[in-house]
C-alpha cells in the first residue's frame, strides 16, 4: 500500500479552505468593560445580523452578570459568569442587546463574538 504525498503547500491550502468554511455568513467580535454599577449593553445584535445562532464570550478582570434580550441585573434573573470563565452556546436564536453588569464591586471585561444570519 502506498501513501498519497502531498505537497506541504497543498496541505496549507486544503486545511485553510476547512477552518475558513464557516455555517454563518454574518461575525461581530465584542468587547465591554463595565464603568459602574448599571446594566451596560455590549452589543445589539440587530445592527449587525437579523439573528445570532452561536455565541461565545469570557469574563475577564472581575465577576459579570450578563442577560441576552434585556439588562442585565444582579437579582438571580441574569447569568452569572465569573472572571477567568467563559460561556458557548450554538443553535440559538437572539436578536436584541447582550448587556452585563458587574457581580461585586470591581469593574470587569467581557470579550467575545457573535455568529449568525445576515
Amino acid at each position: 500500500m502506498t501513501t498519497p504525498s502531498f505537497k506541504s503547500e497543498e496541505v496549507i491550502k486544503l486545511r485553510l479552505g476547512i477552518e475558513l468554511a464557516q455555517p454563518y455568513d454574518a461575525f461581530k467580535p465584542f468587547y465591554k468593560t463595565t464603568s459602574g454599577a448599571t446594566a451596560e449593553t455590549v452589543v445589539t445584535v440587530s445592527e449587525f445580523m437579523t439573528e445570532a445562532n452561536y455565541i461565545t464570550l469570557v469574563a475577564d478582570k472581575a465577576d459579570l452578570y450578563v442577560n441576552f434580550n434585556g439588562d442585565a441585573t444582579t437579582d438571580g434573573t441574569s447569568m452569572l459568569v465569573p472572571a477567568g470563565t467563559g460561556y458557548t452556546e450554538d443553535f440559538i436564536r437572539l436578536t436584541g442587546k447582550i448587556s452585563i453588569i458587574r457581580a461585586g464591586n470591581h469593574n470587569g471585561r467581557v470579550i467575545g463574538a457573535v455568529w449568525g444570519t445576515s
